[in-house]
């Protein structure tokens, strides 16, 4: 079989734990300081905001700042601040459509929605139709009311009635819908999509858009002959200023098609995310700790869980020094390294054991320099082919999979180097440190 490191190869590695760990300790060091002092620069996932994928036609250029500065200045005129309000605009890639130009953009603001217009709307829909109506505004940062009333009434006056009342307010782009109509949809969507996966032909598709055709006449007249008593009514206000504002740009505006996706998470769920996720990662090294101590012996345990917080602390860093956004999907990215990293672990702690067996009277410390070297060829194998695919995805994908893929590639070439220089070091550190108590002990 065709070797990348000729056999019998035996680079001192042991010989140059101290260097490397010094280096470890310094970057350690740098990654908590650059934490601490420039922060992370945590995407819409973690603090709060609202991102939108906004789409322009044709594949020429299109000035970003242009975009930005229009949304800045818009959102701010709304909500009647003088201060900074953070909108950024990235190019954003979907696969498949090159005659098109998007952008990916993130602000700060989740909602238009004020607390007094919430309180106005609810006494005023009270006011309309009794007391005993229910009215759950949305909670912060959320732009939906449920709303539930002692009587059923038909669907299409009441919607026309609510949509009045918010109107009022200020607020132009509502949606209201009934519960009733809302699961007649997700029914309807349902098997939709259920047909779409099982056919694909030209006339199928041509059924599906009939069919489509079809069940909007039937809400329709759903809407009309029945009555309901529970709605939710969604406000789009904060996409729709967005909207305006780019519409109205000389030129540009001419090309924009539309909002295509929007997401917004309020900052207290963003929080929550961020700490589930770090715990996430805590638990993942506890069990790796956990398993290593009973698939080899305890003294393996410490020198993995070390090497993966190593990993984890040095990504973290890389990321707090270049302010590349830290999302959820580089939480997954870094539960990811710290898989591969520990895998990588495994395979050198694995032939340190069988060479503990066969090379019996040899100091340990040449045994953990003959196993590092026997499984250099693998190691190298595996994480280079591994990089080249990374790298791939790093230059030709946009969006969140090319964060994804930056967190990966610092975490593979991290991750290889602490099996090597962290985990194989401690392990010997340990094993004499229990060969010096035993020693003692006798």
């Amino acid at each position: 079989m065709f070797e990348l490191i000729r056999p019998g190869t035996r680079v001192e590695f042991m010989g140059m734990r101290t260097v490397f760990i010094g280096l470890s300790a310094v970057a350690i060091l740098a990654s908590a300081v650059a934490v601490l002092v420039m922060g992370l620069n945590l995407g819409v996932d973690f603090k709060g905001g609202t991102k939108m994928v906004v789409a322009f036609k044709g594949a020429d250029p299109v000035d970003r700042e242009l975009i930005r500065k229009a949304v800045t200045d818009t959102l701010q005129s709304v909500q009647g601040g003088t201060g900074t309000l953070q909108v950024e605009v990235q190019d954003f890639y979907a696969g498949g459509d090159e005659d098109n130009r998007r952008f990916m953009l993130y602000t700060e603001s989740v909602t238009l929605l004020t607390e007094e217009q919430k309180e106005k709307i609810v006494a005023a829909v009270k006011a309309k139709f009794g007391e005993d109506s229910v009215v759950n505004p949305p909670a912060e940062g959320g732009d939906q009311f449920f709303l539930t009333f002692a009587t059923e009434a038909p669907i299409e006056g009441r919607q026309a009635d609510l949509a009045a009342i918010f109107h009022e307010q200020g607020l132009q782009r509502v949606s209201v819908e009934s519960d009733k109509v809302r699961d007649l949809s997700m029914e309807f969507y349902k098997e939709v999509n259920l047909e779409k996966a099982d056919a694909a032909t030209p006339q199928s598709v041509l059924d599906q858009i009939e069919a489509e055709e079809a069940f909007k006449a039937r809400v329709a007249d759903f809407r009309t002959k029945n009555t309901d008593g529970s709605y939710t009514v969604k406000i789009e206000e904060l996409s729709g200023k967005i909207e305006e504002s780019v519409r109205a740009l000389p030129d540009v505006g001419a090309r924009f098609l539309a909002v295509e996706s929007a997401t917004s998470i309020s900052p207290s769920v963003g929080s929550d995310l961020l700490n589930n996720g770090l715990l996430a990662v805590l638990y993942a090294c506890i069990g790796i700790l956990l398993y290593i101590a009973l698939r080899f012996d305890f003294k393996y345990g410490p020198g993995a869980v070390a090497a993966l917080v190593h990993d984890a602390i040095i990504t973290i860093g890389v990321f707090a020094f270049t302010q590349v956004p830290f999302t959820l999907p580089i939480i997954a990215a870094i539960l990811t390294i710290i898989g591969y990293s520990v895998n990588d672990t495994i395979v050198v702690f694995d032939r340190i054991r069988e060479n503990s067996e066969r090379l019996k009277g040899m100091p340990f410390e040449r045994i953990i320099n003959v196993s590092i070297n026997e499984t250099l060829s693998r190691t190298i194998l595996t994480s280079g082919t591994t990089l080249l695919v990374v790298i791939s995805i790093f230059l030709l994908g946009g969006g969140l999979i090319k964060d994804f893929a930056f967190a990966l590639m610092v975490g593979i070439v991290v991750g290889t180097y602490s099996s090597i220089f962290i985990a194989s070091p401690l392990l010997l550190y340990l094993h004499q440190t229990f060969a010096r108590r035993e020693k003692v002990a006798a």
